[in-house]
């Protein structure tokens, strides 16, 4: 490289992270300027290249250019290295950041600390001078305080590297080293890390602000990566908040136990600012949270836990640093985690117990009351009080503090108080800051996770804290009815200013009790402990408050026909509290029914069980009915939900949510059944009795309807007590598709029949899918075929261009010719799989026909417009191929071209979707690589009867599509070339037609099979380990079918390896063939995939690329 080609590559830089070139230079695009900038990541040659910008420019963007193709180039080629050159690398770059780093802009700085690191971590275990990197930097720390800077940066990636796997390199790999650097590196590390926080504490170091804030950041920040680092292999979640225990070595009990340590990170959180105190508070976190077995005995871990309490005690009184957002979450989740990992019996020991529960209970009731500032840490200061009630029955009350049971039992008390009114009075805040303030109830994540806490507290003391809610409860009930009966019939916006606004807040505060009653009674335990103790009592108390709210709030709905509406907030808490209800009380609703029993023609009356009498005295506290009151009290909510609330999405979806859970339980799914609503649903299932089924945005939602009504109709005598069969329940739906038949082609066509076009096949896909065996789908396979089959077809050719009608209809047909629990097994004698086929190839091929004449759109989203359609279609084409429900001999044998036309129309539309497109759509690659691989496997002969060129493009695809990073593309694509090789090796020299069109293709492509196999092999060794189990299924079929295409790959190999390598290959290779025959028997195959594990393993060690 010379000045000239810098000045280029340094335009180009300028370009790509700019979109401007720099000195005037050529305009082009960023893409093309990454295009020709990535050409230094393709070869090793390269890296003198990447120097010589190093060394040379002075663009900061050309500098990060060359230091990341460094690290690409060094992390690809690895073994192209000897240990020698790898050092020198090493020691150049570390040269060059101690020469020049304090200069460099930090995202340069951060690149080449990275490349460091990578060398470091892949030559660990190559020469001791990797290992001692932290020596090296040590010097870094030693010397001027940017290069101090400097020296923490590189040990915080070096953690990061070590802790963190790197793509290509194996599991076992990466924890060998991981667990080396753990044991030499790591703790050494952590020390650097405090002291120099003690150095910065103590003023030992001399700098300015700018640059104490920088080091307090990074020294920080790697103390909380050591502790953070993954010990012991178990790779924590890292998208969860919450810290598991923290398997730190013996060999840190010094450091961990000194009470120097932790008065260090809470001096830090108590005299900065954030960032650095949150990140001392994290720390502190995670030192709280070491293993138990860490300690000694238990004497240290109780003066551990001690001075812990005493830091807390100490931060609480005086509120240090919580005015931050900040350090208040990483508070709140210090003292989540401290009942998590010590016993409520260590805790009760502790001097000052007392003390700090005073403490953090004031806390938590000042958090709660200041609740719009801290909605996303309250849970975990809920989850503190629930640990800690939860853990009361395992404490002797006589051990520890004295009285620390009823200090608890007050303070949570306190607690639930403090938390009902605040959420209640929190309505009111809301509503008159108009929009200023953000409204909790719709956090749904947050709401969640408060609800998730409750019902461990409330249970601790449940006869208080019923007594409260209800005291709650039962005035604001007697407002809001007060107001409904002035309401009467018209809806809360027409009513004036103040009386509107008093509904609203009302509803808000009703929204709220509901919830947590939701949660509470979600919260009841059927286990033998709990069981007995008059909890269900006050359940019922409860349930029975929201029961007659939810009453009144559908009498009002229902007198007003749809008008007199309350808040959606308030109906979504009641669909919660239903879910939690039907959760924990309907699950006996079959056997209270049955406490009798015959025996030889006697009625014996069985002894009601515990539960069941719990059970029983649940409802009779209620006082509302028994259990199927109380059920039908439910489903009539569910049913005037979907009545007068289809315009509100999230209403109907969680409705719907809740019918399918309560149809999809065994008892409650039997006591629906008995429910008048059930019956009414079941024959009124038409738009004109629920309008929900005639919004667009519901379309799915009436597949899920019609799936729930028709599991209930087929389950177990459904017809008989629902009153009504299979065919009248169908009545409205063919009478739908019968006027749609009667329509001519403009008819079809026009707007008037789009909704009920999407709508009946949105239904008819729900009834499909409740269908589970042969008797129903046979009911329904003769209702369709075959006056309403030609439907179908003259559909798929009016609306092809309408993705809304195509994709209802391609999805109903998916599913109907979906050959699930071999549902579709029709009679020996039977005509119905070929009049299934039949029908399935004309609506693929009217809408393929159309689809591919149609033009592309130039505007919007091509994959919902174009290719979803032809997505299904290919998916509908893979299952009634696939099916097993057709002889498709029998097509040929009486020119029938139903399948030639199938396979026809589904290849155009296969190859015609651009590869580029194939592959960046998911759902349409999963479709377009299931079809190649079913016609390889079943369909060979018409394949391979298709046109060279076509054929060619086709194993173009599978070539493409083997290289895919999804596992499920590349095994498919593997498969495709196992039957292609399979049919080769044991049909080659047949004289067959077939065979000579494969050869006549061969011929046209001779390197077909030298190709695949170099490609198979490169994936082996050198590609991503989630291909490796595909791409070794077609390698011993390939091999036995061109033995010269394995020879020339094998010759190839060793032509690029040096003469040491290539003697370790030939001992490699003469492994993996021997004991291996020349069979495709699958002891065979088995035996040859573990010799190709082995075989990559071996190899990957010292092959160079």
């Amino acid at each position: 490289m010379d000045d000239t080609q810098l000045a280029q590559v340094e335009s180009l830089c300028e370009t790509l992270y700019t979109g401007l070139p720099s000195n005037g230079g050529e305009k082009i695009s960023r893409e093309e300027a990454q295009s020709r900038l990535l050409s230094l990541q393709s070869s090793a040659s390269f890296i003198p290249q990447c120097q010589y910008i190093l060394d040379r420019s002075q663009s900061q963007y050309a500098l990060l250019v060359a230091s990341n193709s460094l690290t690409e180039l060094i992390s690809s080629h690895w073994n192209n290295f000897t240990i020698a050159q790898r050092i020198d690398i090493r020691n150049y770059v570390l040269g060059y950041l101690a020469n020049n780093g304090p200069t460099l802009q930090d995202f340069v700085t951060l690149s080449l600390i990275k490349l460091v690191c990578r060398i470091t971590k892949l030559g660990w275990f190559d020469d001791s001078t990797h290992r001692d990197l932290t020596d090296d930097v040590t010097k870094f720390l030693q010397a001027t305080v940017d290069h101090c800077i400097l020296g923490l940066k590189i040990l915080n990636q070096l953690v990061d590297e070590l802790n963190i796997p790197t793509s290509g390199r194996t599991l076992t790999q990466h924890r060998k080293t991981s667990v080396s650097f753990r044991d030499l590196c790591l703790f050494k590390v952590f020390q650097l890390g405090l002291t120099t926080l003690k150095q910065l504490q103590t003023r030992a170091i001399t700098a300015d602000h700018r640059q104490e804030v920088i080091l307090g950041e990074q020294a920080l920040s790697l103390t909380v990566r050591c502790l953070n680092f993954d010990f012991i292999g178990t790779n924590p979640d890292e998208s969860t908040e919450d810290v598991g225990t923290i398997q730190a070595p013996t060999n840190w009990r010094p450091v961990l136990q000194d009470p120097g340590t932790t008065e260090l990170l809470l001096d830090f959180y108590a005299n900065t600012e954030p960032p650095r105190s949150n990140k001392a508070m994290e720390a502190v976190i995670l030192i709280c949270s070491v293993r138990r077995s860490l300690f000694p005995s238990d004497k240290e871990r109780e003066a551990f836990l001690g001075r812990i309490m005493a830091g807390i005690r100490e931060l609480l009184k005086n509120q240090t640093g919580l005015q931050h957002q900040d350090n208040y979450h990483q508070f709140c989740r210090l003292l989540g985690r401290l009942k998590a990992n010590y016993q409520l019996s260590e805790l009760v020991k502790t001097e000052g117990y007392l003390d700090w529960l005073d403490l953090a209970a004031s806390f938590t009731t000042q958090s709660i009351r200041n609740w719009q500032y801290s909605t996303n840490s309250i849970h975990y200061l809920l989850a503190l009080w629930g640990r800690l009630v939860a853990a009361v029955p395992y404490v002797r009350p006589d051990s520890g503090a004295k009285g620390h049971v009823q200090a608890l039992e007050n303070h949570v008390l306190n607690v639930i108080e403090c938390y009902v009114e605040s959420m209640l009075g929190s309505v009111e805040t809301v509503l008159r800051s108009d929009g200023a303030l953000e409204d909790p109830l719709e956090d749904d994540g947050s709401l969640m996770e408060q609800m998730d806490r409750l019902p461990t507290i409330c249970r601790f003391q449940y006869n208080s804290v019923a007594t409260i809610i209800l005291a709650k409860f039962d005035p604001l009930m007697e407002k809001y009815r007060e107001l409904m009966s002035h309401l009467m019939t018209s809806s809360t916006e027409s009513a004036p200013p103040n009386v509107a606004q008093q509904v609203n807040i009302l509803e808000g505060q009703l929204t709220w009790l509901t919830y947590v009653c939701g949660a509470i009674v979600g919260g009841h335990s059927w286990s033998s402990s709990r069981i007995g103790n008059g909890e269900e009592t006050l359940d019922a108390s409860l349930s029975k408050r929201v029961l007659q709210l939810a009453q009144g709030m559908d009498f009002r709905l229902t007198n007003s026909n749809g008008v007199g509406k309350a808040d959606v907030k308030l109906e979504m808490a009641m669909l919660y509290y239903f879910q939690n209800f039907r959760r924990v009380y309907m699950f006996m609703w079959e056997s209270s029914n049955s406490d009798s029993m015959s025996m030889g023609g006697m009625k014996l009356e069985s002894v009601p069980s515990t539960k069941q009498k719990v059970y029983q005295n649940m409802f009779e506290n209620m006082g509302l009915g028994d259990h199927t009151v109380v059920a039908n009290l439910i489903v009539t909510k569910i049913g005037k939900n979907l009545k007068f609330w289809p315009d509100e999405h999230e209403i109907v979806s969680k409705t719907l949510d809740l019918l399918t859970d309560m149809a999809g339980g065994y008892s409650s799914s039997k006591l629906l059944l008995t429910l008048d609503t059930v019956k009414y649903l079941a024959s009124h299932h038409t738009h004109e009795e629920f309008p929900f089924l005639n919004v667009l945005s519901n379309a799915r939602k009436r597949t899920t309807f019609h799936a729930i009504l028709v599991r209930l109709l087929l389950s177990p005598n459904g017809q008989e007590k629902l009153g009504v069969t299979f065919d009248q329940f169908m009545e409205p739906i063919i009478e739908t598709m019968s006027q749609l038949g009667a329509l001519d082609a403009t008819q079809l066509r026009s707007e008037a029949a789009k909704m009920p076009l999407i709508g009946v096949f949105r239904d008819l896909r729900g009834v499909t899918m409740s269908l589970h065996n042969r008797r129903s789908y046979g009911m329904l396979f003769d209702m369709l075929e075959p006056r309403h089959m030609p439907l179908l077809s003259r559909v798929a050719d009016s609306w092809f261009d309408q993705p809304d009608v195509m994709i209802s209809l391609l999805r109903f047909v998916q599913e109907f010719c979906h050959n699930k629990a071999n549902r579709v097994n029709f009679d020996q004698s039977s005509p119905n799989g070929i009049l299934l086929f039949r029908a399935t190839s004309d609506v693929v091929c009217a809408f393929g026909r159309r689809a591919l004449n149609a033009t592309a759109p130039t505007s919007g989203d091509i994959y919902k417009s174009k290719y979803k359609g032809m997505s299904l279609a290919l998916s509908i084409i893979n299952s009634a191929l696939g099916g097993n429900y057709v002889c498709f001999g029998v097509f040929a044998l009486y020119n029938d071209p139903a399948l030639e036309n199938a396979l026809d129309i589904s290849l155009k539309m296969a190859l015609g979707i651009p590869l580029e497109h194939v592959v960046a759509y998911p759902k349409l690659s999963s479709s377009v690589f299931g079809f190649i691989e079913i016609i390889f496997r079943n369909h060979i002969k018409t394949t391979l009867a298709l046109d060279t060129s076509v054929f060619m493009q086709l194993m173009n695809a599978v070539h493409e599509g083997l290289q895919s990073s999804d596992a499920q593309i590349s095994s498919m694509c593997a498969n495709s070339i196992d039957h292609l090789a399979t049919f080769y090796y044991e049909n080659s020299g047949k004289d067959k037609p077939e065979v000579h069109n494969f050869n006549k293709h061969l011929a046209a492509q001779p390197d077909l099979f030298s190709s695949l196999t170099a490609t198979l092999f490169n994936l082996l060794l050198f590609g991503p380990p989630q291909n490796h189990w595909a791409v070794m299924r077609p390698m011993l079929s390939l091999m036995l079918a061109s033995e010269s295409s394995f020879t020339a790959y094998k010759d190839h190999l060793m032509s690029t390896q040096d003469s040491t390598n290539q003697a370790l290959l030939n001992e490699s290779f003469n492994k993996l063939l021997s004991d291996v025959n020349r069979s495709l028997e699958s002891s065979n195959r088995d035996r040859f995939t573990q010799k190709l594990t082995a075989f990559r393993v071996s190899t990957r060690g010292f092959l160079t690329l």
